[in-house]
């Protein structure tokens, strides 16, 4: 039986590890940090006996490679898949308008939904069909040395149609603003999202917590399989032999050389920590720059929100999702207010807040906790985008998996999942062939 080193336990290694144990290929799974679950994870208050994610994901229905990944490790259960898209967005003033379609009759049922955005002018929405339109006939290579902003402002999009809904799906999807993202990376996000049929455009949303639905059934299936894992174990070294093939592999902890490939599935910052690719890459450090997301989790002594979430519009706050025990507000691209105390983030959220839901009342918080995590993407600018693709491993038995290896994707879960099962797929393909 082949032997495979998956190195990295976040959503790549996971989703390459169960691939290659589906397809009888032995895996030994080792990770640097003490947890498996790599940027997303879980922590657990004890006053109110309840999970909660360092920060809240959303999965659409486009995210095949993840929701195939979910399927093989027995967790779809955990997620409540939307029969039609339906978004609550949050003005102020205590006003909701819904982006909603119905079930049936693609795309003419996206178009209506449009149609009734309320949140915008007749003429705005009319211009957003407009572009979306253009878009079935848009290549992404025309794209290529513009920004999301360049292009919406060629394609005359209204200023509130992009306050009110494109700068919300840049934001959201690409956790960087118009004016930095490059258009040929959203153009193929958006072509998923709305050109794919209505499955592709709806959202999915965790009943559980990031624990349950990644790690735990993760941990559950390689162990069922016959492989295996182990955590706090840094990898520090990988020696090649005179046929450009990894050879060993040096650990803090061991040393292997009885496995027949490798794939390492770490963040790109933590690949130029490991020989020989500190040197081999250094020159791609600088195209490398991240964008934070700051997660506020507040407990609520009487919880009075409806909706299991909302998308605020023209708010520091972004979105806003309903735990019943706790709600979650998020900030994508939160340059301005990641570095910002605590208790000046709270005062700011809780005036937010006021001002969107009459509701909502901060002598009702009763605990709070928040989470600033500096480096939760890649930006997906012209120059990344450019250099991600000459990215390859040129070893003939190791190949890299991460979100921001070459996927065509921004830096998401469905990126990191597919990273994870291209490099296991080129791994059975090769045992195929021999």
């Amino acid at each position: 039986m082949a032997k495979c080193i998956v190195v990295g336990g976040g959503f790549a290694g996971l989703s390459a590890a169960s691939l290659l144990l589906e397809n009888g290929i032995d895996v030994h799974l080792i990770e640097a940090s003490p947890k498996i679950g790599g940027r997303a994870y879980s922590l657990y208050n004890e006053k109110f006996d309840d999970e909660y994610d360092n920060g809240q994901h959303i999965l659409m229905g486009c995210y095949y490679n993840t929701i195939s990944f979910l399927k093989r490790i027995g967790s779809l259960d955990y997620l409540d898949f939307q029969k039609s898209l339906n978004i609550p967005f949050a003005h102020r003033g205590n006003k909701i308008s819904f982006l909603k379609t119905t079930e049936k009759h693609y795309p003419f049922n996206l178009l209506a939904g449009l149609m009734n955005y309320k949140a915008i002018t007749v003429h705005e929405r009319l211009k957003i069909i407009d572009f979306l339109i253009d878009l079935l006939f848009c290549y992404e290579e025309d794209l290529e040395n513009i920004t999301v902003k360049e292009w919406l402002n060629e394609k005359k999009q209204p200023g509130n149609a992009i306050k009110a809904f494109w700068e919300i799906l840049v934001v959201g999807a690409l956790n960087t603003k118009p004016e930095k993202a490059a258009a040929s990376q959203f153009a193929h996000i958006l072509k998923k999202m709305f050109l794919e049929g209505d499955e592709a455009s709806v959202l999915v949303l965790p009943n559980a917590s990031l624990n349950k639905i990644f790690v735990e059934t993760s941990l559950k299936y390689i162990l069922g399989k016959g492989g295996s894992y182990y955590v706090s174990e840094k990898l520090n070294e990988i020696l090649f032999d005179d046929k450009n093939r990894a050879a060993t592999i040096l650990t803090d902890k061991n040393s292997y050389s009885d496995f027949d490939f490798v794939i390492v599935a770490v963040p790109f910052y933590s690949l130029l920590k490991i020989k020989p690719f500190d040197e081999m890459f250094k020159n791609y450090k600088a195209v490398f720059s991240y964008s934070p997301i700051l997660n506020v989790h507040l407990w609520l002594k009487e919880n009075n929100f409806s909706q299991k979430f909302y998308g605020l519009i023209d708010s520091k706050i972004h979105w806003l999702f309903n735990h019943k025990k706790h709600i979650t507000l998020v900030t994508s691209a939160a340059d301005n207010l990641i570095d910002l105390p605590n208790e000046k983030i709270l005062g700011m959220f809780y005036s937010e807040l006021e001002s969107y839901f009459n509701l909502f009342q901060r002598e009702n918080v009763v605990d709070w906790k928040i989470i600033k995590e500096k480096r939760a993407t890649f930006i997906p600018n012209n120059n990344f985008c450019s250099v991600r693709k000459k990215i390859d491993s040129p070893f003939s038995n190791l190949f890299f998996a991460g979100d921001w290896t070459d996927t065509g994707l921004p830096s998401t879960i469905e990126s990191a999942v597919y990273s994870g099962h291209l490099a296991a797929e080129k791994i059975i393909s090769k045992l195929v062939t021999a």
